[in-house]
């Protein structure tokens, strides 16, 4: 009796159970412990355990890297079921460094994480698009809104003038390249974004990280039973203000007619044919209600609602040898414009598998498929007075020489594109012992696309000029990366050493071809029967670029006593773009870091968990132009003699045009063997601080930048018989301050609230261009300052906005300064004017060097498209099962040319009169040649609501669904601002050119995982 008790009781004190994550997903290898003893056990492959316990009143504790620990008191029925919450701050610990990874506590370089948490319910193209405002010193800029569009990125500023500024692209290990449109990756699929921005960080990637980093990782293949997820948003889009066109045809045609006499021509609205032999009605018809024409041409060519949609399914599974995750999603985007889409397919094939105990081998395999079809810029501004169709059914076209008729150029212009782009990988790792690991990887990108191009006879310049015109362009690029590297790190008492040391090797080559026919037969098959045009007209023409880079890469991290960290990187690259004398070239850098909170002074300071300094500095460099510039190049030449087309071909190649309409041909091709990298030193310091058990962090960060040796090209003199070469020649800095702060405000079972706030400040300065002559600098005449001209010509001004300046900020406006407007003719010649440009109702310019006349010499400084700050602040909160977040972002400081402040509807009524002597906008005047002044420039500060999510996370006990989660995102909801056109975010020159307003939109969500 009494050994059947004994065996009774010890039966009584073995628990069992199973342990899951917070979406109901078995976890295996999930330590459990009996508390304060050393008797425990682990999960099995599908979360199980058994563990028998020395007494009733014991504590288990549960524990597992990534989770938060949980502990709990035995149950009398001996069963538990455990559920672990993933630990946030233990899974941001890890950060991808480049070849390697690194403990956040441990980083010595400047290095931003973003949680993809935070944004993987906006919907997106590509994951640049939705990473605005998310990190310290990474500046995106969206101005386009066309489907499938990409993004401008930018780290710390440019550093280049004519080379590359976007940052590295790199994926799961894999230099994919510029950063701007990642349109291969499905954000959903992405786990991690770390952002590498100073020397010591970037150093690794040598010439390919000159410019910053930005490493992602997609979602790994994980053991444990099959998961399934699916992730819909469906998006609906529309105008977040009106546009501004004319509804008023009677006003419209008032002004027409003022503007036209007071430029001295007959006006138009008189009721009669003009020269072209449209007939405009009169203002009196138009009032009277005779005339019976009125289109809303925004109505025909603006969907009224864009629809998008965004579907991924991912399947994850694997065993403790083998694991694989496999994602599918179809993207579809709506344009605004009818007929204007975008629509794209995919998938990601990730495979790990575990040969042997220190032998694995990793396999990813990316496809993306888009189809692109091109119908935007149709004419949404054409005279509302004109019908859609004439009274015999065809299209009512203005003159014969008509090329905006919107539905004309939709039904009958052909402008698609077809893309493919693969990406696979192949990892081998054998970890030679604990602290020695060899990875050797190989990396290989194909992409093509097939553009297809027809214009019409009648209705298109193009197809008018040849009779119908019709072009196929193909590209091809292939890029192979090879990379062999070997990780070392391993303690030695108070002594920790870390090293990296490897080998890398990248081709990548693009083929490309162009067919063009003109003077077509029949247009009825468009491009599909090129044959049928004109063959004494064919064009033909082909592109092949090659590239090699081979380098060298090491890294040495050194820790004592877990206070103090050294980091040295250098990296040697050879690069076939430049010239022989000067292929290699070695970027080293080095970081020191010290961990004031481990130092006894401080380690029993009780709210204090971290406080770390940081000071780093490098030189990498920027390899980013097109190859062949130190080589002798050979070009093709047409033109017509003697009544046929003649080819030439010889020394020379075409690297541009100058000249109204591009008329004037620019020559290059002469060589410079001397040709050598584009260099940047970068110095930066900063501290990492956390307070309150890790509820309250900050980084702060100031760096300073400096470029010299800047691939740029010099102007030759005609008797070389070539206008351009390339050369090493200027210099420019940046210089700023980043500054993140994180909180977690309130954190308990039914409610938190925490906040980021991010700011980041960039001055920019152009210090050196050059020689004069060399350059082909202009120097202002009031100042002695050197310049140069920059970016495009606006033809309203006939002249180049931006400017170059040694001493000032890169592409300042440069123009006039006005004084209000003339009042009298009096007024205007006091102030150097004459002419037309002294009548009351013109612009006052102002006489800067006070020679008493107004002219090229009285230019200067206007504006400065550069922000002087950007701010960004999020706030994020959780109601037992319900979440809310939303996202302010702005941009303070920088000035926006408005080229279309005197150019709409609902500015031109203000317009200077007698009877209205306005001093803020002058009369209406056609054939005004209208200087480019600073009444053209405003400030384009802004604060956006970029976005807002409201979700509910359902309850659920069911088998079938471990979780489902339902939401409501809104993407650009309103822009706080005085800029008085539509949207003031521009391009990085600044110029606004008008278009429509901002899209914004409304997404419906649904996350459910099985």
């Amino acid at each position: 009796m009494f050994l059947i008790t004994t065996i009774a009781g010890t039966a009584q004190n073995i628990v069992t159970g199973t342990v899951t994550d917070n979406q109901e997903v078995p976890l295996p290898g999930v330590t459990v412990m009996e508390e304060g003893t050393s008797n425990g056990t682990v999960t099995n492959f599908d979360g199980e355990f058994t563990l028998e316990i020395n007494s009733m009143d014991a504590q288990l504790v549960f524990s597992s890297i990534g989770f938060v620990s949980q502990t709990i008191s035995v149950p009398e029925e001996l069963t538990v079921s455990i559920k672990l919450e993933e630990d946030l701050n233990q899974l941001s610990e890890v950060v991808v460094v480049g070849y390697g990874n690194v403990q956040k506590k441990d980083l010595t370089g400047s290095v931003s994480s973003l949680n993809t948490e935070k944004v993987e319910d906006i919907p997106a193209n590509s994951i640049e698009r939705v990473l605005q405002g998310r990190v310290a010193g990474l500046q995106v800029s969206t101005p386009s809104q066309d489907p499938g569009a990409g993004a401008t990125v930018r780290i710390r500023g440019g550093s280049s003038l004519r080379g590359s500024n976007a940052p590295l692209i790199v994926v799961d290990g894999f230099p994919l390249g510029d950063a701007g449109n990642l349109k291969q990756i499905n954000p959903a699929d992405i786990e991690s974004v770390d952002v590498l921005k100073d020397a010591s960080a970037s150093a690794i990637y040598g010439s390919r990280g000159a410019n910053g980093v930005i490493i992602i990782t997609t979602k790994q293949a994980k053991e444990g039973k099959t998961t399934i997820r699916i992730q819909q948003q469906s998006t609906v889009s529309y105008f977040n203000s009106k546009v501004d066109l004319w509804r008023d045809p009677v006003l419209m045609a008032q002004l027409n007619n003022e503007s036209r006499s007071n430029g001295g021509f007959q006006p138009l609205y008189i009721g009669a044919e003009n020269s072209t032999g449209v007939y405009y009605p009169s203002v009196a018809e138009l009032q009277s209600g005779d005339w019976p024409y009125f289109t809303r041409w925004d109505d025909i060519v603006f969907r009224d609602t864009p629809m998008s949609n965004n579907t991924t399914v991912s399947v994850n599974s694997g065993t403790d040898k083998t694991s694989f995750n496999l994602s599918a999603n179809y993207f579809s985007d709506m344009g605004v414009y009818k007929d204007d889409d975008y629509d794209k397919v995919g998938y990601n094939l990730r495979v790990k598998h575990d040969v042997f105990e220190n032998f694995k081998i990793r396999f990813s395999n990316i496809l993306s498929k888009g189809t692109r079809n091109s119908n935007s810029g149709l004419a949404y501004w054409r005279n509302p007075i004109f019908p859609i169709y004439d009274d015999n059914g065809d299209y009512f076209l203005v003159g014969t020489n008509d090329y905006n008729h919107p539905v004309a150029i939709a039904d009958n212009r052909l402008d698609d594109t077809k893309s493919i782009d693969v990406i696979t990988s192949v990892a081998f790792e054998y970890d030679i012992y604990d602290a020695l690991k060899l990875t050797s990887r190989f990396n290989y990108k194909y992409g093509e696309y097939i553009n297809d191009q027809y214009f019409p006879d009648t209705y298109t310049q193009a197809g008018d000029f040849n009779n119908g015109a019709a072009r196929i362009n193909n590209w091809q690029g292939h890029n192979l990366v090879s990379e062999t590297f070997a990780n070392y790190d391993e303690n030695f008492g108070d002594h920790r050493l870390g090293a990296t040391v490897g080998f890398t090797y990248e081709k990548y080559m693009t083929r490309s071809s162009s067919l063009g026919a003109f003077d077509f037969v029949n247009e009825t098959l468009q491009n599909e029967n090129i044959g049928a045009g004109n063959p004494e007209l064919n064009q033909v023409s082909n592109n092949k670029i090659e590239t090699e880079l081979v380098s060298g890469i090491f890294r040495l991290n050194y820790g004592y006593k877990n206070k103090y960290l050294a980091t040295f990187t250098g990296r040697v690259d050879g690069s076939s773009k430049f010239g022989i004398n000067n292929k290699w070239a070695f970027f080293p850098s080095g970081a020191l870091s010290w961990k004031l909170h481990e130092e006894n002074f401080l380690k029993n300071v009780e709210d204090l968990n971290q406080l770390k300094l940081r000071v780093s500095y490098g030189v990498s460099g920027n390899q980013g132009i097109s190859p062949y510039q130190t080589l002798s190049r050979y070009g093709v030449s047409q033109y017509y003699d003697n009544g046929s087309w003649v080819t030439a071909i010889g020394p020379g190649f075409e690297v541009g045009r100058a000249g109204q309409g591009g008329i004037e041909v620019l020559w290059g091709g002469i060589p410079n063997p001397d040709l050598k990298w584009e260099t940047t030193s970068q110095l930066d310091i900063g501290t990492d601080i956390a307070l309150f058990d890790d509820r309250l962090s900050f980084t702060f960060d100031y760096y300073k930048k400096h470029t010299k040796d800047l691939l740029r090209e010099r102007i030759l003199s005609p008797s070389s018989s070539y206008d351009r070469i390339w050369i090493n020649n200027g210099e420019i800095s940046n210089e700023g301050i980043e500054l993140s702060i994180n909180a977690g405000i309130i954190e308990n079972d039914d409610f938190s609230l925490s906040s980021n706030l991010i700011f980041y400040m960039n001055e920019n300065e152009v210090v050196d261009l050059g020689g004069v002559a060399e350059s082909g600098l202009t120097i202002d005449p009031n100042t002695g300052m050197q310049f140069e001209y920059s970016g495009n010509s606006l033809e309203m001004f006939r002249q180049y906005p931006n400017i170059l300046a040694v001493g000032q900020p890169v592409n300042v406006f440069y123009g006039y300064k006005t004084d209000g407007i003339i009042q009298d003719l009096q007024e205007g010649v006091d102030a150097g004017l004459d002419g037309d440009l002294a009548q009351a109702g013109e612009f006052k310019y102002v006489d800067i060097n006070g020679d008493g006349l107004i002219n090229l010499d009285d230019r200067t400084i206007i504006g400065d498209p550069n922000p002087d700050f950007n701010l960004s602040l999020g706030l994020n909160t959780t109601y037992k099962n319900f979440d809310f977040s939303i996202f302010f972002n702005g941009s303070f400081g920088q000035d926006v040319i408005n080229t279309q402040k005197f150019n709409q509807p609902s500015n031109l009524p203000y317009r200077w009169t007698l009877d209205n002597p306005s001093n803020e906008y002058p009369r209406l005047r056609d054939g005004r040649q209208t200087y480019f002044s600073d009444w053209w420039v405003e400030d384009g500060s802004f604060v956006r609501v970029q976005n807002l999510t409201l979700g509910y996370t359902m309850p659920l006990n069911e088998r079938l669904i471990n979780s489902a989660r339902i939401y409501i995102n809104g993407n650009n909801l309103y822009t706080f601002t005085d800029f008085e056109g539509y949207d003031p975010e521009v391009g990085l020159d600044g110029i606004y050119w008008g278009g429509y307003p901002r899209l914004r939109q409304l997404t419906l969500g649904l996350d459910l995982t099985f």
